[in-house]
């Protein structure tokens, strides 16, 4: 790729996410605030009935439960919206010739803008709980790398695919919903037969919801065995990705 068509690509994947972040709360009266009430007002209806249900308790577990929904959220949300997003945009790749790739990524993007608001809002709390320090900030950034690199390859792949096979848009849908249960978000990870630990290894999001609750709760670290296996399940899936795309993109037009 040529370093104009770089940039090319770069100023049209900014102006397509500065339309997605204007359109998004567009005509609402909160505005951006949503982004904190959403996972607020999940974190206390699922934190009342799973306190009960907890066999060990998880310290500070509002806010742990916080901390894994507004993850979770920026994740099922990008996905959801940047699978079917070429579909969607048919009538503009017919009139244009474009870097496909932004329209997904656009959307990833502009969920991990609010993402990033909604996390520094998290920060706060951790200078009064005293878990949040100097040390602990590689945690988070190699947490966020993972979580963005996971989210956008992913979304890639899932929006390639469903140009031509549209039931991946519903497989995805359905697959979320096990997906957030195998996701160490209402339960500690310590809870976890180990006889069963080799399903979370294929999980990504596990690492990543490790690194911020050790970064930001003092939570156990994920060991290197995790860490090692989720990241190589992470770049599996960004050489697929990306090379799907690249190789369905060619034929968009004839399946739209």
């Amino acid at each position: 790729m040529k370093q104009r068509d770089v940039y090319h690509f770069w100023e049209l994947l900014w102006e397509m996410t500065e339309k997605e972040l204007r359109a998004r709360y567009k005509h609402t009266v909160f505005g951006f605030l949503w982004l904190v009430a959403n996972p607020l007002l999940q974190m206390m209806v699922i934190g009342f009935i799973f306190t009960f249900l907890m066999k060990e308790p998880v310290k500070h577990y509002y806010y742990y439960l916080f901390l894994g929904l507004l993850v979770w959220n920026f994740f099922s949300t990008s996905l959801l919206k940047a699978t079917p997003s070429v579909v969607f945009e048919r009538s503009l790749i017919k009139k244009a010739f474009f870097p496909r790739a932004v329209i997904p990524t656009s959307i990833v993007l502009s969920s991990f803008v609010h993402f990033i608001i909604a996390f520094m809002l998290l920060l706060i709390p951790t200078y009064f709980l005293h878990t949040f320090s100097a040390v602990t900030i590689p945690y988070t950034l190699c947490a966020l790398v993972l979580l963005i690199t996971f989210t956008t390859t992913l979304s890639l792949l899932t929006c390639a695919l469903n140009v031509r096979f549209r039931d991946i848009n519903f497989f995805t849908q359905a697959l979320l919903i096990l997906w957030f249960y195998a996701t160490p978000i209402v339960y500690s990870f310590n809870q976890i037969p180990r006889n069963l630990l080799w399903v979370w290894r294929f999980n990504p999001l596990t690492s990543v919801l490790q690194l911020l609750q050790h970064a930001l709760l003092g939570a156990p670290a994920p060991g290197p065995a995790m860490l090692i296996s989720n990241s190589l399940v992470i770049l599996c899936i960004a050489l697929v990705g990306i090379r799907t795309f690249q190789s369905e993109s060619k034929t968009f037009d004839d399946w739209l």
